[in-house]
């Protein structure tokens, strides 16, 4: 996979992750859209992409064979959600979705028959820990939700869609990884998993890209703000992430590296595809990342590929390089061509500027500390 500055060739992201909706039926403690601190608490109302915008999009796009990925929200709350499954698939295309795993019972049928390439399902623990960070129930609904698909899954003779379940690592759950993947979940019945640190950015990080953004793409007559005042009270996203560091300062680093690797060890005699974010999974990595010393980890690097490789959608049609902060924007869909935003003006800005500096709120997002040939 292209990693470079080198756009020859690249006439469409290899990559193309889309959010459905930003509708949600849960209220996870840690999410940065929904949760405690979330950015999208003061809507007085969700979006979500028209049908028929998403269809132009997709089908511009699948000639160059890119992995699809869906996001919410919840995307399972996207009426359409299975007909854009179908379309992806019929046009030879992978599709990944991460799903918070509650309408994977209702839908267990249909994801046979219309088959994702994967599922992503949350759970964060043992049942008393994940339900204190989800919400009381959240457990044992997943978990059925997993048995049934699994089941019809192997009545069927069939591998799709592989199932996987992803751990969110936060103050509550750091000390039960090993319990919940060893001990509580059948891993049997997983193909893949990831564990995830919670995404945070410090105020400073924050207050510094708000200067960024405002500098890169001023507001003209001529050109809007990537600024959206519809998206938080003041409006940035990054808002969303914003955590004290304070709040990690009981976690104990050693175990949490202890614990990951010991479930990496399990699902490589598995055969169970893994993935960390980060990806190294050392005591001093993890602390730095809790700690806010990036510049320390071993994970952290001068440039992010993820301008020249991938793009993200939001529920409102705005296009991102990036798959956390929606406020860094390229265009819109519903006015543009997702392949001419791609070859655009506002998008080669947006790497000139990665080229330079990362931006400042970079650290949050996952993807900086990922293998960009993996997803």
């Amino acid at each position: 996979m292209t990693t470079g500055h080198d756009l020859s060739g690249m006439n469409a992201p290899r990559w193309i992750v889309i959010q459905l909706t930003e509708a949600c039926n849960l209220r996870c403690r840690m999410c940065y859209e929904w949760g405690k601190a979330g950015s999208y608490h003061h809507k007085k109302k969700t979006v979500a992409l028209d049908y028929a915008v998403l269809e132009k999009a997709i089908r511009q796009c699948l000639s160059y064979k890119p992995y699809f990925g869906f996001f919410g929200g919840e995307p399972f709350m996207y009426p359409e959600v299975f007909k854009a499954i179908k379309l992806i698939k019929e046009g030879g295309c992978g599709l990944d979705i991460p799903t918070n795993g509650l309408f994977i019972e209702k839908y267990a049928q249909d994801l046979v028959d219309v088959p994702p390439d994967r599922l992503w399902i949350s759970l964060d623990g043992p049942e008393h820990i994940n339900d204190r960070q989800r919400g009381t129930g959240v457990f044992q609904r997943v978990v059925r939700g997993i048995h049934k698909l699994h089941a019809l899954r192997q009545a069927r003779g069939a591998k799709l869609p592989g199932i996987g379940v992803t751990f969110i690592v936060t103050p509550e759950t750091h000390l039960c990884i090993e319990e919940f993947f060893l001990s509580t979940i059948d891993l049997s019945m997983l193909d893949h998993l990831s564990i995830e640190f919670m995404q945070y950015a410090t105020p400073e990080q924050v207050k510094t890209f708000r200067g960024v953004m405002e500098e890169l793409f001023p507001e003209t007559e001529n050109t809007s703000s990537c600024i959206s005042k519809e998206t938080s009270p003041n409006g940035l996203i990054a808002e969303g992430l914003i955590r004290d560091r304070a709040d990690f300062s009981g976690m104990d680093f050693k175990e949490i590296a202890r614990q990951i690797n010991r479930v990496k060890e399990e699902c490589g005699k598995m055969g169970i595809y893994f993935i960390a974010y980060p990806k190294t999974s050392e005591e001093d990595n993890i602390r730095n990342y809790f700690t806010a010393s990036w510049e320390k980890m071993a994970d952290w690097h001068k440039y992010c590929p993820f301008p020249w490789i991938y793009a993200e959608i939001a529920a409102n049609g705005d296009v991102t390089p990036c798959h956390t902060q929606y406020d860094i924007t390229a265009g819109n869909i519903y006015g543009e061509s997702i392949l001419d935003i791609w070859k655009g003006d506002r998008l080669k800005a947006i790497r000139n500027r990665v080229r330079r500096e990362l931006f400042p709120i970079c650290t949050a997002c996952a993807r900086f500390y990922a293998d960009p040939s993996k997803h």
